[in-house]
């Protein structure tokens, strides 16, 4: 099928530019973003059993995992429920800080 057909005129070739190279941009930078642990802290007026329901709301923890949490922020007086990005993490602050309950971000 590589037929030179000699009616056609040949249309000239044009290089292939080099690639221009990017110049890195000083606000942004490469690699993993940094990560964020959420701490649900105790809360001693909160009824337990609404701990627990909120967490399994908000995360979509199984009523164990949920239980395991709020004990652990009763007892020790924080439990760490997850760690993800920070905006993430943020938005989980503010959700638990609608039902009542307290959490945090901090970096791991």
């Amino acid at each position: 099928m590589s037929q030179s057909h000699s009616d056609r005129p040949e249309l000239p070739r044009r290089p292939n530019p080099a690639p221009e190279p990017i110049a890195p941009s000083s606000g942004l930078r490469a690699g993993p973003l940094p990560r964020f642990q959420l701490v649900l802290l105790r809360d001693a007026a909160a009824d337990l059993m609404f701990v627990v329901r909120s967490v399994m709301e908000l995360t979509r923890f199984p009523r164990a995992e949920a239980t395991y949490k709020m004990w652990e922020a009763q007892h020790g007086g924080r439990s760490v429920i997850l760690i993800t990005y920070r905006e993430r993490g943020e938005l989980f602050v503010e959700q638990f800080a609608e039902k009542g309950l307290t959490a945090m971000i901090e970096p791991v």
